[in-house]
């Protein structure tokens, strides 16, 4: 409950509040005039969310230290980034990103991606220097593997050896330009180090590049092919 202290220039300020809390359940009942207002609004969204934007030739699944589901994330950001600046080689996201394990080969709809990718980030793109790009490739390590393009290397003792950006080794003091969503650029899930980095953050939701780039292969007569590339893999043991 609110009360308002009206002044003489006849604006109104917050004098005192009351808060309430109400148990919403089953025992509550359905509020029928609210369901009738929503009804159409619901049937539109449903209708938009089961639109086929693409159809998927392969499973796409979310493992570690590398998956399908990842690659098409990570491809789908290069894509939109390279629209913006072509010289950049690399896209990384964060394992976590994604928030379903799995989509069946077949009809992939609107909602499937909302589903695997819920979170309105917006796509950055950063410059990262090797010393950093280094220290972000062992982050990654010690999380078992996220999606990563541009970059290869292999996971020892929860770090990354023989790390290769475009087949090269690091440069420690080489700038490379990495597209991001802006969740990890702000330092999500610990990367933290990436927060001083150059950056330029646009207005475009990564779910957006991955519906651009499902619905170009449909509208192309394609089906969505995503393979692994073994961008991560374990080092073998001694």
């Amino acid at each position: 409950m609110l009360s308002f202290l009206a002044c003489t220039s006849s604006q109104k300020v917050i004098r005192s509040y009351q808060v309430s809390f109400y148990a919403v359940d089953t025992a509550a009942g359905t509020d029928t005039v609210m369901q009738a207002m929503l009804a159409p609004y619901r049937e539109q969204e449903q209708q938009a969310m089961e639109q086929v934007v693409c159809y998927a030739r392969t499973p796409l699944s979310k493992t570690q230290p590398e998956s399908t589901m990842g690659n098409l994330v990570i491809e789908a950001q290069l894509l939109a980034a390279r629209k913006l600046d072509s010289t950049i080689k690399i896209s990384v996201s964060n394992y976590g990103a994604m928030r379903i394990p799995y989509i069946s080969p077949g009809a992939v709809t609107r909602g499937m991606v909302y589903q695997m990718m819920p979170f309105d980030n917006q796509l950055v793109i950063l410059e990262i220097p090797g010393e950093k790009l280094q220290q972000l490739c062992d982050h990654i390590a010690a999380w078992g593997g996220w999606p990563i393009s541009g970059v290869s290397f292999q996971i020892k003792d929860k770090k990354a050896v023989h790390v290769l950006a475009g087949g090269k080794a690091l440069q420690p003091q080489h700038i490379y330009k990495t597209v991001t969503s802006s969740y990890v650029a702000n330092g999500g899930d610990y990367c933290d180090f990436l927060q001083d980095c150059s950056r330029k953050t646009y207005n475009i939701l990564v779910r957006d590049t991955i519906l651009e780039y499902l619905e170009s292969l449909q509208m192309e007569g394609k089906e969505l092919n995503i393979s692994l590339q073994n961008n991560i893999t374990y080092a073998d043991e001694p």
